[in-house]
C-alpha cells in the first residue's frame, strides 16, 4: 500500500502571476524540488526559503495559464504527486464553459440518484 505524502503545501496566495505557499511536514526529510506544471509542461522550479514553521515556496506561473478556457497549474513533487493546484478561467467563453461543466455534473448527479434509488428499492 502506498505511503501517504509527508508534505503539506498551504497556498498563501497568487499575486501578479506568482504562486506563494508554505510547505510543512516531511518528517525531517530534505526539502524536495517542487515544480509548477501546466498540461504536462514544466512552467518552472519553485524557490524554497526556510521560515518559522516550514519553508516558504514561490514561483512565477508566467503567461501560459492566461489562455482561453480553463487551465490548471499543479505544484508537483519529483515523483509527480500534486500538492496543490490553481485553476485559471479566462476568455469570452469562460461563463459558457463553467455552465456546461455544472450542467454535466447535474446530469451525473441525477444518474447517481436514480441508480441509488433503484438499489435501495431492490434491497
Amino acid at each position: 500500500m502506498p505511503q501517504p505524502c509527508p508534505w503539506i503545501l498551504h497556498r498563501t496566495g497568487v499575486t501578479g502571476g506568482t504562486y506563494r505557499g508554505l510547505l510543512t511536514g516531511g518528517d525531517g526529510a530534505e526539502v524536495p524540488d517542487l515544480t509548477l506544471v501546466l498540461g504536462g509542461e514544466t512552467l518552472g522550479t519553485m524557490t524554497v526559503t526556510q521560515v518559522d514553521g516550514g519553508w516558504q515556496v514561490e514561483a512565477e506561473m508566467g503567461l501560459a495559464p492566461l489562455t482561453d478556457g480553463t487551465q490548471t497549474v499543479f505544484v508537483r513533487l519529483p515523483d509527480g504527486t500534486a500538492l496543490d493546484s490553481v485553476t485559471v478561467v479566462t476568455g469570452l467563453s469562460a461563463p459558457e464553459d463553467l455552465r456546461a461543466q455544472v450542467d454535466a455534473l447535474r446530469d451525473e448527479l441525477d444518474l447517481m440518484k436514480t441508480a441509488f434509488r433503484r438499489h435501495v428499492n431492490e434491497s
